[in-house]
């Protein structure tokens, strides 16, 4: 996604440094210190926002973005995605089962029935639905964050979408 806003890049890190709390530990229900809604992290002129909960969903959407000077202002090039650790521990969740799932169909089974496969394969089908079931059951939890960051993101910017 991309908004375009016609302030320059320094002044749109320092209106989207005022309108978030910075990503710090804290003791506060939500884990990290201040009272905003959405929480934020400024490297140079690359962010990353979320929305402030006050329990764990290690699948709800982070955006991540960039500024880039354009004529006239600045364009902002964003998109939703998991956070990098969650997005790692999908891919070795997967990868698990699908080495799990190759070998007891390729291994020979050692004077066991082949019919004792069938079983293990229905346990890696479960995992694999669960692991489904757990990265949509989060976003559906989080549903609303990603509108409320979004509108955050273009208020508090003066931003519009680009063309």
């Amino acid at each position: 996604m991309k908004l375009q806003t016609r302030l320059s890049i320094d002044d749109c890190k320092a209106r989207l440094a005022d309108s978030v709390d910075p990503v710090k530990l804290g003791w506060t229900i939500s884990g990290y210190a201040g009272s905003r809604e959405i929480l934020g992290k400024i490297r140079g002129n690359s962010f990353r926002l979320q929305k402030r909960r006050n329990s764990r969903n290690s699948f709800a959407p982070y955006l991540y973005g960039q500024f880039k000077a354009a004529d006239g202002g600045t364009r902002v090039e964003d998109e939703f995605r998991l956070h990098p650790f969650a997005q790692i521990f999908m891919a070795l969740w997967f990868s698990f089962l699908a080495v799990f799932a190759i070998s007891v169909l390729v291994l020979p089974s050692q004077g066991q029935a082949g019919s004792v496969r069938w079983p293990l394969l229905a346990v890696a089908a479960g995992m694999a639905a669960f692991g489904i079931g757990l990265v949509k059951f989060s976003r559906w939890l989080a549903r609303n964050e990603e509108g409320a960051i979004l509108a955050l993101l273009k208020s508090s910017l003066e931003a519009s979408d680009a063309a």
